[in-house]
């Protein structure tokens, strides 16, 4: 046995990889077997529950506690079996809670009545630590708002993408326990969940739906500003390089035209014949200039954007 806290009613055990899972639940002969084929999906967040026989409600499944947002593969999930006397879960490890979460379960453990307030205080302590980790995102997007203001470049672009893929994670981490808690009520009598800490888990689980919800706006904010900031840049460059083709038109003509190799060609017999050349050029592309900046389709193509403006 890797872990056990009993009390006068209730127990729970946490199972360890030599322990014999079928003799610490000999007394569930009815659902064990259900349990034992949920341990057998090791990666899904699956959940299953009982209430064929009044008094004997019970509820099992696997979950994910631990994910890192980055790996698919690294991850942690434990199983669980719970009836209102039995906690039992199986590949838990506990050094993964902060210590503020640790001491949270544990002094609450000593005031649970019963196994299912004990699991609720359990959920309260894993989105304890999902609270945590959400607050660490929440200060790499106050950067990433203030970095798109002063570098709006494509490595900014990536953090926006790879905050979105976060906040899916996290969404699809929450699901599971969003149901687990809806399951819990639907199990088990008023009174195991008319109490305190599950009015806390339903709290908390608002908080952080909340939280991604507002996250993702955000999120999505960010994203348009940069589309903004990037189709502006293109049109602009678009513009430019347009304006810029218009304006050197007529010295690539008349260049074309004075480069050709016809034997009669009455300017290269003219005295001043270069000189009459570049004021063709020159006059031509002036001209050409001054009639695009008439109609105002230079826009701000020659002007310098401020380092404080969003848009440069």
């Amino acid at each position: 046995m890797y872990f056990s806290f009993k009390r006068d009613d209730w127990e729970w055990l946490e199972a360890g990889q030599d322990d014999d899972l079928k003799s610490l639940l000999s007394n569930q002969t009815k659902m064990k077997t259900k349990w034992f084929k949920t341990l057998e999906n090791s990666e899904l967040d699956v959940i299953g529950n009982t209430t064929a026989i009044k008094g004997e409600e019970a509820l099992w499944g696997r979950i994910t506690y631990d994910q890192n947002v980055h790996e698919k593969n690294e991850n942690r999930t434990f199983a669980f079996f719970l009836n209102v006397q039995t906690l039992l879960t199986s590949e838990l490890d506990r050094t993964l809670f902060p210590s503020e979460a640790m001491e949270e379960l544990e002094g609450k453990m000593e005031q649970a009545d019963n196994a299912v307030q004990a699991f609720i205080i359990l959920l309260n302590t894993i989105l304890h630590k999902f609270l945590e980790q959400l607050d660490k995102f929440e200060c790499g997007m106050r950067d990433l708002i203030w970095e798109l203001k002063n570098n709006n470049s494509s490595e900014v672009l990536e953090r926006i993408a790879e905050s979105k893929h976060e906040l899916i994670v996290w969404n699809n981490l929450i699901i599971p326990l969003v149901e687990i808690q809806m399951t819990v009520s639907e199990t088990f009598e008023e009174e195991h969940t008319e109490t305190a800490e599950y009015k806390r888990l339903c709290t908390r689980l608002e908080r952080i739906r909340m939280l991604i919800y507002e996250y993702r706006r955000e999120v999505e904010a960010l994203t348009d500003m940069e589309s903004l900031v990037s189709n502006h840049r293109g049109n602009e460059i678009m513009k430019t390089l347009t304006v810029i083709t218009t304006i050197f038109t007529p010295a690539a003509v008349f260049g074309a035209i004075w480069g050709m190799n016809f034997k009669s060609i009455p300017e290269f017999e003219w005295a001043h014949g270069y000189a009459f050349s570049l004021a063709v050029i020159i006059s031509s592309t002036l001209g050409l200039y001054i009639y695009l900046k008439k109609k105002g389709w230079m826009g701000e193509i020659l002007k310098t954007g401020s380092k404080n403006r969003m848009i440069r």
